[in-house]
């Protein structure tokens, strides 16, 4: 799997919610000032509501916005390769009996991407996954936090 391929996916993915998230909280902001929303009783609070849903919205902007300086910033570290489990390393793992595939990355840990059928997952090195293979090379064991192992199949 070509990490190019893996970190263009994971940005073009990012920069989709990012629009997203703007358009809901400019719809939210106009919402929220349009004379349909405006309180016709001291317990109507559509037009509060709509205020705090953008700015819900434009602050998941700013997460979005942040993880893609994020991950361009670091381009040139996640795109070289690797020998062990750590900032820009595309591991697959056999956790359990099932393959899996990890990217692991500064920021946008969660997200899931999908390449050739294949599902690989972002994550940040705080997350539990990466705590246990951080550090680790092919063919390395571990334990999964309940207890089933866990092995590094290949690394990129």
């Amino acid at each position: 799997m070509d990490k190019v391929r893996v970190l263009a996916e994971l940005l073009d993915t990012l920069n989709m919610e990012l629009r997203g998230a703007i358009a809901a909280s400019e719809d939210a902001a106009e919402y929220a000032k349009d004379k349909e929303a405006r309180a016709e009783s001291q317990w109507d609070t559509q037009g509060l509501e709509a205020s705090y849903l953008a700015a819900g919205q434009a602050s998941q902007a700013r997460q979005w916005a942040q993880s893609i300086e994020t991950l361009e910033k670091h381009r040139n570290e996640l795109l070289s390769p690797k020998s062990e489990a750590g900032i820009g390393a595309l591991v697959i793992c056999d956790l359990d009996g099932s393959n899996e595939h990890f990217f692991l990355a500064p920021a946008a840990g969660g997200q899931i991407i999908s390449l050739d059928g294949t599902e690989i997952t972002v994550v940040t090195p705080q997350s539990p996954i990466a705590t246990r293979i951080l550090g680790k090379g092919k063919g390395h064991g571990f334990k999964l936090a309940n207890g089933a192992p866990g092995s590094i199949i290949d690394i990129k």
